[in-house]
């Protein structure tokens, strides 16, 4: 199950934990689902059946995953930060420099038994804002780095056409790394400005000294062109002190891959694929494939 930024990758969580939760219904009992909602809003034991499958989730990905739905905190009284034990790899890309107060990530948490043997959660802040990270500008240098990514984290679980990935490149990119990120709080209309407020990730305190960051953010300007209510490594660095040493995981072989031929194009050299194929089809497919 993978996601786009914001309300998708929120849905995308809230599903997986109504799996953890009520299982996967058989269809001869689809239709006491209605009734089983309402014992979950209303916080009341939830119907079973012995029929009802509690399959695995091999993989949650998401980008950017913003707070609650219309404001309503852990709708269906399923904790919008807990990690279900049913999730196998759990991935989170985060934007480090939106700074819209009503776009406040939520992150997962470890539950407090600690993480199922064998169960990965990987949580990693890449430079850039909300749609940097996850897509959505004309741009889109700093969001091929998050895909790349996540395309390396999830190959061994799903059939991805990688090269067919690379195709969507940005064509004649800034250096691996070097992108400005937006200021979405400037970009933000005068009018939605005292609705949406400014808030950094330092300010309301996601960001802490335990955070794994990408390793591209080494290379992100330090210098803003719009600087206001905004942070840079130098200033995470300086909030948590001289004793910090930040996370940087060393990258997976088609972040390494693509980061070795960034900006050359797919003709300079192909992922140890001579004739690749396409496993899936554009993307609507995988789109559909994916389950989104």
């Amino acid at each position: 199950m993978s996601s786009p930024p914001s309300r998708g990758a929120y849905t995308a969580r809230k599903l997986s934990g109504l799996i953890d939760a009520i299982g996967l219904l058989s269809r001869q009992n689809l239709s006491y689902f209605f009734e089983i909602w309402r014992q979950l809003v209303d916080n009341e034991p939830t119907q079973k059946f012995p029929d009802t499958r509690f399959p695995d989730i091999k993989c949650v990905g998401v980008w950017d995953t913003v707070g609650s739905v219309y404001g309503e905190i852990d709708a269906l009284n399923i904790k919008d930060t807990s990690l279900p034990p049913t999730i196998k790899v759990a991935l989170h890309g985060i934007s480090l420099q939106e700074n819209r107060k009503r776009f406040l990530p939520t992150l997962w948490t470890i539950p407090s038994g600690g993480l199922k043997d064998g169960q990965v959660l990987k949580q990693v802040w890449f430079a850039g804002a909300h749609s940097d990270v996850g897509g959505g500008y004309e741009r889109h240098e700093l969001a091929d780095i998050s895909v790349y990514w996540m395309a390396g984290e999830i190959q061994n679980l799903i059939n991805l056409d990688l090269e067919f990935l690379r195709s969507y490149a940005q064509p004649n990119p800034d250096p691996w790394g070097t992108s400005q990120p937006h200021n979405a709080y400037e970009e933000t209309s005068t009018v939605l400005k005292p609705i949406i407020g400014h808030e950094t990730r330092l300010e309301s305190g996601q960001l802490t000294p335990q955070a794994v960051f990408h390793s591209s953010i080494q290379f992100s300007p330090q210098k803003l062109d719009s600087p206001d209510y905004m942070i840079t490594m130098s200033i995470v660095e300086k909030k948590f002190g001289s004793g910090f040493q930040p996370q940087y995981p060393p990258l997976n072989e088609f972040e390494q891959y693509c980061k070795d031929h960034w900006g050359t194009g797919l003709n300079a050299g192909r992922h140890g694929i001579e004739s690749p194929q396409i496993i899936l089809q554009p993307l609507a497919v995988l789109k559909k494939t994916l389950g989104l």
